[in-house]
């Protein structure tokens, strides 16, 4: 988005959910000159909650919003993952991200506490102007003619211009978009996330030197894996455990959101190896997830009226505890912003609306097939597949040719150069200013065929 583009025409928004996405898109449109209202469900700020990775596709999009000076307050610079078999502890190998290949990204690389992230978009949209409420559930959404309205638990009934539902993978708002009830099945695997003190791994010199790195470490099992790392300017220790339900305790019934807490020994832990063992038993308590399928993506991202939107994980379901679910999150959020700070009619909104859908896609589609891809390679069972993934990591990759800093380029630039205002500003370049162009004409009754030449026939 353009600094200080503020649309033309001016629009009242009510967010349903208030989570990342939900938070990242309020800025956007506060930013563009709207008016958005947020409601989320959770009580307040500061629920328990993990780690997350920021790949330099997001780490763009916070640093141009917030500022680097503020976004490295708690974020740590993550530069290679150590490879780790998570039954024996045997160090395998190293995935190192070179300074030229993160320079080609245009941005870093960082790992950072999920409330962190959640605290600075939260002060973004309140600086910007929104308005967040906590506490506040909402029972449903009404399609209008033309504008939608949405009512609160409380039997308060609220009316805008647009709803977004930025409500989730369990998304009520997508029920409305897209009819029917939500189809989920259980894939049979559990996530729980847990952070430790660093005050406490410190007290240990073989975890002590997890806690003091800048490196995302991942322990590969059978069937299960754990990733980890520092966070919050390294005064804690974040880790993830993908795991069997069967070695998962008792089963998560309803949704599929980071909400269930539950102790440490929920999780069956007892046969992997003895670091990453006292790193888990470290946690005061893990928070629990699981991973739900959906065979069918989300046909609509808007009703028919255009004015109902799905973002985040309400457009597009993420694999939970993926690296790139936040970071499309706020992809989407910044492409939706761009295109709505340049409104200038009612009867943009529609194109604007598809333009979304359009824009985002094919790329949400194919960089969660990466995560889903990525955790499969790091749980594979004991035979060929895991020999060869195994003999491929302990290759070392610690020594780089020109050939081999290219290949990596190439490898991770689609994914983390990718520019979510530039995809929102090209499409506007290439389609959206010819539409509105054809209108100022229309308007002003220009055309060729009005125009009339006189000219003197002795100096034809």
């Amino acid at each position: 988005m353009a600094a200080g583009k503020e649309a033309a025409l001016k629009l009242e928004f009510l967010v349903v959910g208030g989570g990342l996405g939900g938070l990242a898109v309020a800025y956007a449109l506060c930013k563009g000159g709207h008016s958005v209202r947020v409601f989320e469900k959770q009580p307040a700020l500061g629920i328990p909650a993990g780690g997350l990775r920021v790949p330099p596709n997001m780490s763009k999009i916070l640093t141009s919003w917030a500022g680097a000076e503020e976004v490295q307050k708690t974020a740590v610079l993550c530069v290679g993952t150590p490879w780790h078999n998570l039954e024996s502890g045997e160090y395998m190998g190293y995935a190192e991200w070179k300074p030229q290949v993160m320079a080609e990204t245009g941005g870093d690389f960082f790992v950072m506490k999920h409330e962190d992230v959640h605290r600075l978009l939260y002060d973004l949209a309140i600086s910007a102007g929104a308005k967040v409420t906590f506490g506040a559930s909402v029972k449903s959404v009404q399609p209008g003619e033309p504008k939608p309205s949405i009512t609160l638990s409380t039997g308060q009934v609220l009316t805008a211009d647009m709803v977004i539902g930025a409500d989730g993978p369990n998304s009520k708002v997508r029920q409305v978009v897209n009819g029917g009830e939500d189809t989920a099945e259980p894939s049979g695997f559990t996530i729980f996330g847990g952070i430790v003190p660093a005050s406490e791994m410190l007290k240990d010199p073989a975890l002590a030197k997890w806690v003091s790195s800048d490196e995302w470490p991942i322990f590969m099992g059978n069937n299960r894996s754990i990733c980890a790392h520092p966070v919050h300017g390294k005064e804690e220790f974040a880790f993830q455990a993908y795991w069997p339900d069967e070695d998962s305790g008792p089963e998560t019934i309803g949704e599929d959101a980071w909400t269930d807490v539950v102790p440490v020994s929920t999780l069956n832990y007892e046969h992997i190896s003895t670091n990453i063992k006292r790193v888990v038993s470290l946690a005061p308590h893990l928070v629990k997830t699981r991973w739900m399928k959906r065979d069918e993506r989300v046909e609509h991202w808007s009703d028919e009226s255009g004015r109902i939107i799905l973002l985040g994980e309400a457009a597009h379901p993420w694999f939970p505890g993926g690296t790139h679910g936040p970071a499309i999150a706020l992809e989407d959020a910044a492409v939706f912003g761009t295109l709505f700070s340049r409104l200038r009619r009612v009867d943009q909104i529609g194109a604007f609306v598809s333009a979304y859908q359009e824009i985002r896609e094919d790329r949400t589609r194919v960089v969660n097939d990466v995560d889903v891809s990525n955790a499969e390679l790091v749980r594979l069972p004991p035979g060929p597949h895991r020999d060869a993934r195994d003999k491929s990591i302990r290759q070392s990759r610690r020594e780089w040719d020109d050939g081999a800093l290219q290949r990596e380029f190439e490898g991770v630039a689609a994914l983390f150069s990718y520019e979510a205002v530039d995809a929102a500003d090209e499409w506007w370049l290439n389609w959206g200013r010819f539409n509105e162009a054809d209108e100022d004409r229309e308007r002003s009754g220009f055309s060729f065929a009005s125009v009339t030449v006189g000219c003197d026939q002795n100096t034809l």
